[in-house]
Order: structure tokens, then C-alpha cells, then sequence
């Protein structure tokens, strides 16, 4: 049994403005996969917590975030402005899980907000739902339009409602959207802006323009998923970002570079690298989504410490270069191609979502071989969802999970065929393993 209650809020800060960076970056993929892009998923309630507690949790994040109360407006020629409310309301719906699994009706819901894409101009980019089971509130099943926030904007939701529950939640400091928009309609943001594109340009002005071929397996429906839950990747991380100094993503970073390489036959990795610009004055904290995309190119060329200090340089480039107006880089890129007399193929991503996990100085564990080679027989492949939405050829995201590195690829088939995903996951794998163990020392 599904009921709706209205959740009512009231906050400072209204207006209308184009949209910001970080938005309009986030907005172009969604037009371009024609999908909301929502993120979220389920969180377990407090015992002691109520139906009225999840109620001014919703209420709570409504009137502290800008961007969950922002709707769109579009002018004649398509261009999307943000309209900022600062009251309104907003349905909770109460799912009566009977005697069903609550945990597993609140995942039936979350799909279901998922699955279906936001109306822009007339629904608040939050979906959320509180389930009981006899009586009792349980989980919380929530999705938020991607325009309202990213990955890292989500933790930032939920440790709101965690310091509320404390009764410790302290004021907004971060940039809101509106605010966001003036500060990058400035000079300073200009000049950030212009730094950027000349560094995209001396890497794009002579790196390879197509990293992929037809894989001559396309299959229906296109785009694949495949998963893998790896501890064996997980330990051997840890060892080489501790023994070369650094946090983990680097690390990341340069097996992935390997291995898109080897997959591929090209000499250099060409990808876009996500960044979350939460570093940046005034976006720590932020829920709107500020993160933006930077390429790299990597040689994989030499043993592993080689491409690791190359994989490096590559991510503070992309840390230094990933804010800028999204619109020159699209111009940017289609004049580049122009001028090489062929389109560039930047349809390659690597993010790397994990919070809270990118350090790497444990070495306790150590990097014995035998050690590692038994890890390997605890490897998991998952398949996952196959649709036909459009979607970029290779996109690499990095979690985690306690003691493992879970990292997920979706794939264009018609460009990586399904055995080539797996290989490319077990492969990824051994890169890692191969390089902390030292039974691999050259880059093939």
C-alpha cells in the first residue's frame, strides 16, 4: 500500500539564471543519453526514527540546498534556465512493505525512480520515499535528478541528515547555484576559464583522434554492464600507492591506461577523467553538482612506476584544468577536429566515485604473491542492465566495498564486445596485482 503525504517548505534565496558549469556539463550527457541520470539509492532509518522524522528530514534538505528546490525553464531556442523556489512542497510517499522484505521493497522503489526520467519544468529534482514494515519506519528509498546533484553532493546530503539526527547540522557555507553563476559570469572565473582550454589544447592538439574501432559483435540491446568485486585489486592498490607515496586514483588511473591500451592497440590512453571540484574555494560542502570532466593522455610505455609518475602528472593536470565554461570546450574540441581534418573520439571516461577510500599508505597487508594469487579466486563478474540509450563507448566507474575494489564498466558493444569487457575487467585486475607483486615489470 502506497500513501502521499505533502511535505511543505519555506527557505531564503530565490531567482532565475542560466545554468551553472557544473550543470550545464551534467545537462549536455543527459540530453545526450536522454536520461535524468538520477542519483541515489536506500538508506536504513535509526530505530528511534518516525514516518514525521523522514518527513522534516525532506523538509530539511528542501530548505537548505538551492538546488533540490530548482526546476527548469526553457527559452525559445531550448536553452535551459534554472528557476530557484524558495517554498513550495513536495510529496513523501509511505510504502507499507507487508510482509515483504522492507529492505527489499525499499530497492524495488528507488529502481522505480530511477527508472523513469524527471519532468524538468514541473517536478522538484527529489524522490523520496519512507517504508514501514508494521508500522515502524525502516528505509528511506530517495533519487535526485542529476541536474540537482552528483555522487559526491549525495554524501553530502546524507551527512546532513546524519548531523541533523545529532542535532549538530551546521549552516550552509558552500556556493549555491545562483551564486555560482555570478561568480562564473566574472573575470577570475574567465581566467580559470581560458587556462583550461589552453591546456586541453596542447594534449588534444596531437593525441590520438579515434581510441576505438568496431568491435564487430554489436549486440541488442547495445550499451552492457559488466561488474567486478575484486579484494585481490583492493590489497595490491593499497601496496602501490603506499610504495610510490601518493593516494589511490593515480594508481587507478595508470592500470587503467594500461589496459585501455592493450585493449584498444593504440599508443596512448585518451580519456576524460571526472573531477570533483569540491576542492575549489567555496564548493566544499556543495550538493549541486560541480564536478567536470578533463582529458588525459597517458603513455603506457615502460614498467609500471613509469606510467604510474606519467598517470600522475595527468590527474593534477586534469585537478588544475577541470573548471571552465562547458560550451568553449565543446567549440574548442569541434575546431580542433576541424583543423586535424578528422573528428576527435573523446567518448572515454574514467570516475573514480569513492569518497572516503582514496589514501594509500597500508602496507600491512603486504604484497606477497601467494598471497594476492588466492585473492584472485575471490574475483566476482556481475552482468547488470543492457539497454539501447545512448552512451558514451567505454565509461569506468571506481567504488568500493569493505576490503574490495568494486569497479564498474559500461560498454558501447558495438565498440567493445561483451568478451572484451570481461577481459578488460580481468585484465584491469592483473595490472594492479602483477605491478605490487613485481611479476610484471614492462608495460605490454
Amino acid at each position: 500500500m502506497v500513501e502521499r503525504v505533502l511535505v511543505q517548505f519555506e527557505a531564503d534565496g530565490a531567482g532565475v539564471a542560466e545554468l551553472s558549469w557544473g550543470q550545464r556539463e551534467i545537462w549536455s550527457a543527459m540530453l545526450a543519453k536522454q536520461q535524468s541520470l538520477a542519483v541515489g539509492g536506500v538508506r536504513q532509518v535509526p530505530p528511534e526514527r518516525t514516518i514525521s522524522d523522514v518527513a522534516c528530514d525532506l523538509q530539511f534538505i528542501m530548505t537548505r540546498h538551492q538546488s533540490l528546490r530548482t526546476r527548469l525553464r526553457f527559452m525559445e531556442d531550448g536553452t535551459p534556465l534554472q528557476v530557484v523556489e524558495n517554498s513550495g512542497e513536495i510529496p513523501l510517499e509511505i510504502v507499507d512493505a507487508g510482509d515483504e522484505d522492507p529492505a527489499k521493497v525499499a530497492a524495488a522503489v528507488a529502481d522505480r525512480y530511477k527508472a523513469v526520467n524527471f519532468d524538468y519544468e514541473t517536478e522538484w529534482p527529489t524522490r523520496m520515499a519512507v517504508i514501514t514494515a508494521r508500522g515502524a519506519a525502516t528505509h528511506v528509498a530517495e533519487m535526485f535528478c542529476h541536474l540537482a546533484t552528483d555522487g559526491f553532493g549525495l554524501a553530502v546530503l546524507r551527512d546532513d541528515v546524519a548531523a541533523r539526527y545529532r542535532g549538530q547540522a551546521p549552516p550552509v557555507t558552500a556556493t549555491q547555484p545562483l551564486e555560482q553563476v555570478i561568480e562564473q559570469r566574472g573575470r577570475a572565473a574567465r581566467r580559470t576559464h581560458d587556462a583550461a582550454m589552453s591546456y586541453h589544447e596542447r594534449l588534444l592538439r596531437d593525441a590520438p583522434a579515434t581510441q576505438f574501432r568496431e568491435s564487430g559483435d554489436q549486440r541488442s540491446p547495445r550499451i552492457w554492464v559488466l561488474t567486478c568485486t575484486s579484494p585481490a585489486a583492493h590489497r595490491a592498490l593499497q601496496v602501490l600507492a603506499a610504495r610510490a607515496g601518493m593516494t589511490t586514483s593515480p594508481v587507478l588511473l595508470a592500470a587503467f591506461a594500461v589496459t585501455l591500451t592493450e585493449l584498444t592497440g593504440v599508443d596512448r590512453a585518451v580519456l576524460n577523467t571526472v573531477v570533483n571540484n569540491r576542492f575549489r574555494p567555496g564548493f566544499a560542502g556543495s550538493v549541486s553538482p560541480v564536478q567536470q570532466s578533463c582529458p588525459c593522455v597517458i603513455d603506457p610505455a615502460g614498467d609500471f612506476g613509469e606510467v604510474l609518475t606519467r598517470a600522475f602528472r595527468a590527474a593534477m593536470g586534469a585537478f588544475k584544468n577541470a573548471y571552465f565554461d562547458p560550451d568553449g570546450k565543446s567549440e574548442q574540441i569541434a575546431r580542433i577536429g576541424m583543423e586535424r581534418g578528422t573528428e576527435l573520439d573523446l567518448s572515454c571516461l574514467f570516475n573514480d566515485l569513492r569518497a572516503g577510500s582514496r589514501g594509500g599508505a597500508d602496507t600491512s597487508s603486504g604484497a606477497d604473491p601467494a598471497d594476492l594469487r588466492e585473492d584472485l579466486s575471490r574475483t566476482t563478474l556481475t552482468w547488470g542492465e543492457r539497454n539501447d540509450t545512448p552512451d558514451d563507448k567505454l565509461f569506468l566507474n571506481i567504488g568500493d566495498a569493505p576490503g574490495a575494489l568494486v569497479y564498474e564498466l559500461r560498454a558501447d558493444t558495438r565498440y567493445v564486445s561483451p568478451q572484451d569487457m570481461e577481459t578488460f575487467m580481468r585484465r584491469f585486475e592483473s595490472v594492479l596485482v602483477d605491478a605490487a607483486t613485481g611479476s610484471r615489470t614492462t608495460a605490454t
